[in-house]
């Protein structure tokens, strides 16, 4: 391969902008020590990309519509608030985000549900075992700490987060009942 291609197996992919905010009326907050846990019942639709990321920071085909759903999980600092992690556990294209503030932007990465199964289980699973080093790779050193340090206050809130998020995950297919009707 020449110096100049890519390399094929990259982690995610690097996108310039932030990623689109929490809908705070969709939200439950979890805290654990130096982090909290946001659980959101989500949507993402080509509308609200288009109307929530910065023009231009986007180009949707003609042929491609985004229309997803599901529970989502933002992991934040309890003090700045600050988004460094979001595990979207959407019904048809799960992914998570590794939230770069000082890059000024964030890598998307896609869950491949073969070899990962459920999205929800694979997030927690995360939480219970990856936590810290998710962190350090998102430049969230200090939280990554907390996390290494005081490893039961995100124990402690694993249970309510995965409740949180199936409940999340029924609200999201009731609502999508519900606009088919």
């Amino acid at each position: 391969m020449a110096d100049s291609e890519p390399y094929p197996y990259q982690l995610g992919n690097f996108y310039s902008s932030m990623p689109i905010p929490a809908v705070v009326e969709h939200c439950i907050n979890v805290d654990a020590g130096a982090l909290r846990f946001v659980v959101e019942s989500r949507e993402l639709t080509n509308e609200i990309l288009l109307t929530q990321l910065p023009e231009g920071s986007v180009t949707i085909p003609d042929d491609v519509s985004y229309d997803d759903y599901g529970a989502s999980l933002h992991v934040c600092g309890t003090e700045d608030g600050l988004e460094h992690l979001r595990f979207d556990c959407f019904e048809n294209e799960p992914h998570y985000h590794y939230i770069r503030h000082a890059e000024g932007g964030n890598v998307i990465c896609r869950l491949d549900e073969i070899a990962q199964g459920d999205p929800i289980e694979w997030t927690v699973g995360r939480l219970r075992t990856r936590l810290p080093e998710m962190l350090d790779y998102a430049g969230a050193d200090h939280l990554a700490k907390a996390a290494r340090e005081d490893p039961q206050a995100v124990t402690s809130a694993i249970d309510k987060v995965t409740e949180l998020l199936e409940a999340a995950r029924v609200q999201s297919l009731k609502k999508r009942a519900v606009q088919a009707v």
